[in-house]
C-alpha cells in the first residue's frame, strides 16, 4: 500500500476517529481534574493533530513497542492531569530531572493522587484494546505514515507560541518537545561563561533592562527584618487586587486581606513574579538579581557549588551585625537549598529536619502551615530575646502540592475511599482549603508577634516565591497569568508607608533586595544587584523588565511605560501588547505592530541575565 493509499484508507480514518474520541475524552477528564476550560477551538485543533499523531502509532506499533507506547500514554495523561492542576499548563519534558528527585517523588507524587495513575493506565490499555477489537491488522506503509506524523508535529510545532498551554494536546505536545528535550541539556553546557560575558556587551540601547535605584537613607536604628515567602501565592487572591484588575480567581483569601491591612500593610497592585518554581524566585528574592530562565535552572546550584559567586542581601546585613536566618518548611537538599543559603549569608539554616524527632522520615514535603508557623513563632520570640538585629527569611510547604493542610494523618494509607473523594472533589478544591488553612496560620502568627511586640521594630515584607495563577477563567486569553506576584511590606513603628513607593507602582521580586538594604541603611551597599527600592518615591528613569514562565516557554519584555512583548521560548516570533502602567493586569491589549526589539536584541538580554560571575580558583 502506498503513502497516500495508507493515509486514504478507511481503516486509517477510522483509527483516527479512535485516537480522537480518546484524547476528547482525556481532555474532559482534565478539565474536571482541574477545572481549567481553554478555547474550545483551539483545544479542538490541537486534539485533532494529536489524534492524526496517535493514528500513526497506533497503526505501526505491536507487540512489546505496542506496550511500552500505551505505559507511556497512561503515564503521559496521568502527568498531564496533575500538572494542569497544580501548574495550569502540561508539564515541561526538558524538566524531567526534577521530576525524578527522590525528594520530589515523595513530595509530589507519593499521596491519594496517584491513585488516577492506574485508571489513566487503564483508559490507555482500553484504547489498545479497542484498536485491535475494531481493527485487528495492520495497516501497510508504515514508513510514510510515520513521515506524515512528522510533517504533522513539524507543522503544529511552528504554529504555537507555547506547546504546554492548556489548550495544547498532550500527545501532540509530548513528540514536539522531544527534539527541544534531547537537545536541552547539550545546549545549557554548551552556554560557556566566555559566550555570556561576549553577548553581555552587546546589549541594545535605549533600554533599562538592569536597572538598579535606591533612596539610600540614613538609618539610626536598624530594624529587625521578617521575609516571608508563600509558596504559589498571588495577588490576584486578594479581592481588592481582583476586582482593581477585573480578575476571576479559583482562590480568595478576603480574611488574610483585611488582616494585612490591620496590621499597617501596603499590598502593592501590580507585583510581577520573575518565573516559575521555587529556586528561581528565590534567587531573585535574596540576590537582586534575574533568575535564571534557561530550562535548566543552574544559578542556585552553581553557587551551591562553588562554581559562580552571588553578592546577596542577607550577606550585607550579616556583614554589618545582623544575625541572619533562613527557615523552610521543605527538604534543606532539594534544589540545593542546604548549600546555597550559608554561602549567600545565612547562619542559622533550617528546613523540615526540625520538625521531626531523630531517626525519624521527613513525611512528604514537610510540616503544615498551623505546625510550621507556630514553631517560627517560638524561634523569633527567642531570637528577639537576643540584643543583635536580625533577618528572617520564611518559606512554608503547605499550599504546594499536594497540599497538606494536617488534617490527615502521614500514616493513612489509600483506598477506595480517597479515590471516590478524588472524584467528588471540585477542581482546585485542595488548593483553596489548602490557602485558607495558611491564611488563618499566617493570620495568628502575625497576630501573636504584634501582641508581643516584636513588629514594632521590624520590617515585614510578604511575597511569593512564585505565582500559582489561576486567576482567570481562561489562563490563555492574556499574557502575564502565571507572573501576578504578590508583595506587601510593612515598616516598622516610627517608619510611615507614606515614605513608600505608590500601591499602584509595578513592583517585582528583584525590587525586595533594594529595599531591604534601604531601609536598614545599607542602601548604599547594593553593589551590582538590580531592582528598585520601594523607598524610591521619584523614580529617575521608566525601567524594562524581563519576565518568563518556564512552564509554558514564554518570556516577556515589559516596559513599564506600558508595553509588553509576550515572545515564544526560543524568542522567533513574539506578540505585542500594551497597558496601562498603573492597572498592568486589567488593561493587556493585543496591538499589531512591531517588536520593539529585534530577535538579536531579545536573544542578547537574555543570555546577559543568565551570566553569573565564576568562582576564582575554585
Amino acid at each position: 500500500m502506498t503513502f497516500f493509499s495508507a493515509l486514504t484508507s478507511g481503516r486509517f480514518a477510522h483509527t483516527v476517529l479512535l485516537a480522537l474520541c480518546w484524547l476528547l475524552a482525556v481532555r474532559a477528564s482534565h478539565i474536571l481534574q482541574s477545572g481549567i476550560w481553554a478555547n474550545p477551538a483551539a483545544m479542538l485543533a490541537s486534539d485533532l493533530a494529536g489524534a492524526l499523531v496517535l493514528a500513526v502509532l497506533l497503526c505501526v506499533t505491536s507487540g512489546a513497542l505496542r506496550g511500552l507506547m500505551i505505559i507511556l500514554l497512561g503515564c503521559a495523561a496521568f502527568v498531564a492531569g496533575m500538572h494542569l492542576t497544580i501548574h495550569g499548563t502540561l508539564f515541561q519534558l526538558s524538566l524531567i530531572g526534577k521530576g525524578v528527585d527522590p525528594t520530589f517523588i515523595t513530595g509530589s507524587l507519593i499521596n491519594k493522587h496517584s491513585l488516577l495513575l492506574p485508571v489513566y493506565l487503564l483508559f490507555a490499555w482500553l484504547l489498545h484494546w479497542l484498536h485491535r477489537r475494531l481493527l485487528p491488522t495492520a495497516i501497510a506503509g508504515g514508513k510514510g505514515l510515520v513521515v506524515f506524523a512528522a510533517l504533522v508535529l513539524a507543522v503544529y510545532g511552528t504554529s504555537v507560541q507555547s506547546l504546554t498551554t492548556p489548550a495544547n494536546n498532550l500527545v501532540a505536545s509530548f513528540f514536539s518537545q522531544l527534539p527541544g528535550a534531547v537537545v536541552s541539556p547539550f545546549a545549557s553546557a554548551a552556554n560557556t561563561d566566555g559566550e555570556q560575558a561576549e553577548n553581555a556587551q552587546d546589549l541594545p540601547e535605549n533600554t533599562n533592562f538592569f536597572h538598579q535605584q535606591v533612596a539610600a537613607p540614613y538609618v539610626e536604628n536598624p530594624p529587625n527584618v521578617l521575609l516571608i515567602m508563600i509558596e504559589g501565592l498571588s495577588a490576584g487572591y486578594f479581592p481588592s487586587v481582583s476586582n482593581y484588575h477585573n480578575l476571576d480567581p479559583s482562590v480568595k483569601l478576603g480574611s488574610l486581606e483585611e488582616n494585612l491591612n490591620r496590621h499597617g500593610f501596603r499590598i502593592y497592585r501590580n507585583a510581577l513574579s520573575m518565573e516559575r518554581q521555587t529556586d528561581r524566585g528565590t534567587f531573585s528574592i535574596l540576590c537582586g538579581e534575574y533568575p535564571d530562565f534557561r530550562r535548566q535552572s543552574r544559578k542556585m546550584v552553581d553557587v551551591a557549588e562553588d562554581r559562580a559567586s552571588a553578592d546577596c542581601m542577607p550577606s550585607r546585613l550579616l556583614d554589618s551585625g545582623y544575625t541572619t536566618a533562613y527557615w523552610q518548611a521543605a527538604p534543606l537538599d532539594y534544589m540545593r537549598k542546604g548549600d546555597f543559603m550559608p554561602r549567600v549569608g545565612f547562619e542559622d539554616v533550617t528546613g523540615a529536619e526540625v520538625f521531626i524527632s531523630e531517626g525519624e522520615q521527613v513525611e512528604g514535603w514537610g510540616p503544615p502551615d498551623p505546625t510550621y508557623f507556630d514553631n517560627i513563632g517560638k524561634r523569633i520570640r527567642r531570637l528577639d530575646a537576643t540584643s543583635d538585629p536580625w533577618m528572617v527569611t520564611l518559606l512554608n510547604v503547605g499550599t504546594h502540592h499536594p497540599f497538606n493542610t494536617g488534617k490527615r494523618k502521614p500514616d493513612d494509607g489509600f483506598d477506595a475511599e480517597d479515590l471516590e473523594e478524588l472524584a467528588d472533589a471540585e477542581p482546585q478544591e485542595a488548593r483553596r482549603e489548602a490557602m485558607k488553612t495558611m491564611a488563618e496560620s499566617l493570620n495568628r502568627f502575625l497576630d501573636g508577634l504584634a501582641s508581643d511586640g516584636i513588629l514594632d521594630d521590624t520590617l515585614v515584607i510578604l511575597t511569593s516565591d512564585e505565582s500559582g495563577g489561576f486567576i482567570r477563567k481562561d489562563p490563555e486569553s492574556l499574557p502575564l497569568n502565571n507572573n501576578v506576584g504578590v508583595l506587601a511590606v510593612r515598616p516598622p513603628n516610627g517608619d510611615s508607608l507614606a515614605r513608600y513607593a505608590p500601591g499602584n507602582r509595578i513592583v517585582a521580586q528583584i525590587d525586595v533586595p533594594p529595599t531591604i538594604l534601604d531601609v536598614t541603611g545599607l542602601g548604599r551597599k547594593t553593589g551590582d544587584m538590580i531592582g528598585r527600592s520601594l523607598l524610591v518615591w521619584q523614580t529617575d528613569t521608566e525601567r524594562d523588565l524581563l519576565l518568563a514562565d518556564t512552564y509554558t516557554g514564554l518570556k516577556y519584555f515589559l516596559r513599564e511605560s506600558g508595553q509588553l512583548l509576550s515572545c515564544s521560548e526560543l524568542m522567533t516570533s513574539c506578540s505585542a501588547w500594551t497597558f496601562d502602567p498603573e492597572r498592568l493586569f486589567g488593561t493587556l491589549e493585543e496591538v499589531d505592530v512591531d517588536p520593539f526589539l529585534t530577535f538579536e536584541e531579545r536573544t542578547a538580554l537574555f543570555n546577559n541575565a543568565a551570566y553569573m560571575k565564576p568562582v576564582e580558583n575554585p
